[in-house]
């Protein structure tokens, strides 16, 4: 064999060669790039999944929160509304006239004495109505029913705003305003909420 021909054979065999690596070179450049078009895919459906997981907390603590906060400020309402109505029934009770005033006093007393001999305390800012002379009358409205009527009313005035408060200077019975309305409160306060704001508990 020539020089020549030996000369061409290995050029020919080389470019051969050449182009057998160039092929494979080009397959396995395709498949990286098929393996880092996976590998993005599935690094971007982590991130994606992973944000989505932490949008989805924050929105439930938040929605948790916002319900939380609401239902704080409903109840607040709701107790200032029941709050105003005990106060207002407070004060429409101290603006009576005398004589249903009067009468009111006196039923309160009459249903509050368990032993006829009590000493009944008022207030400070009781009406001059309320007097001696008052709970004389109620005395004898008890002799007319047969039971003991040795009623007296004290000098000493206590702080409350309205009513009674009955019985010795170591036990008493406390009828005053504020104590009956808010024991009425606390029996009825569930029916008011319910009564007042049933359409926010839906």
């Amino acid at each position: 064999m020539s020089i020549n021909k030996i000369k061409e054979k290995i050029l020919g065999d080389a470019l051969e060669e050449k182009g057998k690596i160039q092929k494979e070179a080009e397959i396995e450049i395709e498949n990286i790039k098929s393996l880092a078009k996976k590998e993005t895919e599935s690094i971007k459906k982590e991130i994606l999944e992973k944000y989505n997981q932490e949008a989805d907390l924050k929105e439930k603590k938040i929605i948790t929160e916002a319900i939380l906060n609401t239902k704080k400020d409903i109840l607040s309402e709701k107790q200032a509304i029941i709050n105003n109505i005990f106060s207002e029934a407070l004060n429409r009770i101290n603006k009576l006239e005398d004589e249903k005033y009067l009468s009111f006093m006196e039923k309160l007393i009459l249903e509050n004495i368990e032993t006829g001999d009590e000493t009944v305390y008022i207030g400070k800012q009781e009406r001059k109505a309320i007097n001696h002379e008052f709970i004389k009358t109620i005395n004898e409205k008890l002799n007319l029913q047969g039971k003991k009527s040795l009623l007296e009313l004290s000098k000493k005035r206590l702080p409350i705003m309205g009513g009674v408060v009955l019985g010795s200077e170591k036990v008493k019975k406390n009828a005053s305003l504020e104590v009956i309305l808010e024991k009425v409160k606390d029996e009825i306060e569930t029916k008011l909420n319910q009564f007042l704001f049933v359409k926010h508990e839906d």
